[in-house]
């Protein structure tokens, strides 16, 4: 077991090692949270401002208005930003220069795309939250199979749109889905083991956070909270990163059988083995 855990490790590093050939990349999936925050602080300010506080809570339309855009802006605002990360990953593989700028010009040349599929994220999130929300027990379930295989569906999406010749969402859809279907012991593995990684990352934090609320008072239990929430962030940004990384480089693996970034050293096919 412990053997799974270093692997996952090695993993990590390496996939957040190809950045520091050029460090300033890190400043993109910082830039998607604050994107993010500045967005929904702007939707939270309409709906007070609006006085809709009170409707979000009797009004079936107003509700699932607002979660329509929460998600829509989230979806779009992090594909955005992860797309760009793709992109400067897949010229970091090649030995090529890259910058922010770069990553974000390509992620702009796939705007439509990407607002096509923040609609349809959010539309099917909105619609299984509905069914979650209305139909009890077998609307909970039938969100809960959904969700799985939506994420499986999507699992390399945003590489697919970044760095495949595909237009249509649905054949951006089909690709992806064929991708990880070829792959889906890698990538599953490989996700898993960055995912527990920064979750080691964040606990120290979310507890420094929960004494900084519960315990500590004044400067002190600010200052924690703050802490506490900067080693969160961090994680946040380090596991967007990594997990772009790691998508990137088992989609090159999935359509040339190329080894490059976290896995040029080592076989995707054996690097969470059994035993």
């Amino acid at each position: 077991m412990t053997s799974k855990y270093q692997r996952g490790f090695d993993i990590t590093r390496d996939s957040l090692r190809i950045f520091t050939q050029r460090p300033t990349l890190l400043v993109l999936p910082a830039l998607s949270l604050l994107a993010v925050g500045s967005a929904f602080a702007v939707l939270g300010a309409i709906v007070f401002q609006q006085g809709l506080v009170g409707s979000l809570l009797t009004n079936d339309l107003y509700k699932y208005g607002v979660l329509f855009c929460a998600i829509a802006i989230s979806s779009s605002v992090a594909t955005f930003f992860n797309a760009a990360v793709v992109h400067c990953a897949a010229q970091l593989f090649d030995g090529n220069p890259t910058s922010v700028r770069e990553g974000l010009a390509a992620a702009w040349r796939a705007r439509r795309q990407i607002a096509l599929w923040a609609v349809v994220a959010a539309t099917l999130g909105t619609v299984l939250y509905i069914l979650d929300e209305k139909f009890g027990v077998v609307g909970s379930l039938t969100r809960m199979v959904f969700d799985v295989a939506w994420a499986l569906l999507t699992f390399f999406i945003v590489p697919v749109i970044v760095l495949d010749e595909r237009r249509s969402l649905r054949r951006q859809l089909r690709r992806s889905g064929s991708l990880f279907r070829d792959t889906w012991g890698e990538s599953v593995s490989a996700t898993l083991g960055v995912s527990f990684v920064f979750l080691i990352v964040a606990l120290p934090g979310v507890a420094l956070g929960v004494v900084g609320y519960f315990v500590l008072d004044g400067v002190v239990g600010v200052g924690a909270l703050v802490g506490g929430g900067g080693i969160v962030v961090a994680a946040i940004v380090g596991s967007q990163t990594a997990a772009a990384v790691v998508r990137t480089a088992l989609y090159r693996y999935a359509t040339t059988g190329e080894h490059v970034g976290p896995f040029e050293s080592r076989d995707p096919d054996t690097v969470f083995p059994e035993s």
